[in-house]
C-alpha cells in the first residue's frame, strides 16, 4: 500500500479512463482519501462524447470528474491519452510524470477501448476490431504499465513499507470463465475475452518479477457496475444497469484495498465482494442505499 502518513509529500495517482464510470468512480474515492490526481481518457469536456451503442451524447468528461476532485481537496491534472494511439502511450506518460513534478505513487490501468463489436461471435468479428480491442485492452496498458514500472524501479522505497509503487489492473469476469450466453445475447465476444485474460496476467506476472523490489500489483474485478454507458445502452445492457452497483461503490473498494496489508500481492479481488466483507454487511447495504439515492439505479 502507499502509506499517506510517511510521505512528505500527497501521493500522487495516474487513472486512465476517469472522464466517467468506474474510473471516474475510482478518481473521486482517492482524492477524498489525500490523493493528488493525474487523470487521463479522450473527453476533457462535458457533451462531447458518444455512445457507441446509441449514438447519444454520453455524460462525464476529465473536467468534471477534476472539479469534483478538486472539491475534496485534491490537485488534479488533466492528460489528453487515447488507448489507440500506440505512438502515444510512453509519451502520454511522460506527460503525467511531468506535470506532477515526477512523482506517481499508484497506476490505476483502467481505460480500455469501446466501440461496436463487442456483441459480435468471432467468425463475424471485424479484423480491423481485433486489432483495435488488442491494442486498447492489452497493448496499450503494457506500454502504458512498462514506463510506470521503469519510472517506479528508479524511485526511492517507503522506508516504512519498502514499497516504491503500487498498479491496480481492472479487469473482468470475461478474463477468467466462459459466459453463459452468446455474444449478442447477453454474453461477451471471444476478443474481449481474449484481450482481458491477457490484461488479467499483468498483475501476478509483476508481482513475481518486482514484488522484492518493492512493486505491489493487483487485479481489481469491479463485478457489475452500472456506469454512464451501461445506462444509456438500453435494453442491451439492462441486465448490468438492474444488477450494477455505482461506480463510487468500487472507487471505496480501491481505497480499502490501498490500506490493507493482508492482500497479498498479485491477487486477484472481487471488488463488491471485498469491501461487503471488509465492512460488514450492514455498512456495506448503508453505501448501496446511499449510492441508490444519489441517483444511481442499482
Amino acid at each position: 500500500m502507499v502509506n499517506t502518513k510517511n510521505l512528505k509529500r500527497r501521493p500522487v495517482a495516474l487513472i486512465t479512463g476517469a472522464s466517467r464510470g468506474i474510473g471516474r468512480g475510482i478518481a473521486l474515492s482517492l482524492a477524498q482519501s489525500g490523493y493528488d490526481l493525474v487523470i487521463t481518457g479522450r473527453t476533457v469536456t462535458e457533451g462531447s462524447a458518444i455512445n457507441p451503442a446509441t449514438g447519444r451524447s454520453l455524460g462525464g468528461s476529465l473536467e468534471e470528474t477534476a472539479q469534483q476532485a478538486r472539491a475534496y481537496g485534491s490537485s488534479v491534472d488533466i492528460v489528453v491519452a487515447d488507448v489507440l494511439d500506440l505512438s502515444d502511450v510512453v509519451a502520454s506518460f511522460h506527460r503525467c510524470l511531468e506535470i506532477s513534478d515526477g512523482h506517481i505513487d499508484l497506476l490505476v490501468n483502467n481505460a480500455i477501448y469501446v466501440g461496436p463489436g463487442n456483441d459480435v461471435r468471432f467468425a463475424d468479428t471485424d479484423p480491423d476490431d481485433i486489432v483495435r480491442r488488442s491494442n486498447g485492452n492489452l497493448i496499450a496498458p503494457l506500454l502504458l504499465t512498462q514506463a510506470f514500472l521503469q519510472h517506479a524501479l528508479a524511485s526511492p522505497a517507503n522506508p516504512t513499507t519498502s514499497l516504491r509503487a503500487t498498479i491496480l489492473n481492472i479487469t473482468s469476469d470475461a478474463g477468467k470463465r466462459t459466459p453463459e450466453r452468446m455474444a449478442g445475447n447477453g454474453g461477451w465476444s471471444l476478443m474481449y475475452a481474449a484481450t482481458k485474460a491477457g490484461f488479467h496476467r499483468i498483475a501476478d506476472m509483476l508481482a513475481h518479477e518486482y514484488g522484492h523490489e518493492g512493486i505491489r500489483c493487483l487485479n481489481i474485478n469491479p463485478g457489475l457496475v452500472a456506469t454512464e454507458r451501461v445506462l444509456d445502452s438500453g435494453a442491451n445492457l439492462e441486465w448490468i444497469a438492474r444488477s450494477g452497483v455505482a461506480p463510487e461503490i468500487i472507487g471505496r473498494a480501491v481505497v480499502q484495498l490501498l490500506n490493507d496489508p493482508l492482500i497479498g500481492n498479485g491477487a486477484y479481488v472481487h471488488a463488491q465482494e471485498y469491501l461487503r466483507e471488509a465492512l460488514g454487511d450492514l455498512e456495506y447495504e448503508r453505501l448501496l442505499s446511499i449510492s441508490s439515492m444519489n441517483g444511481q439505479p442499482l
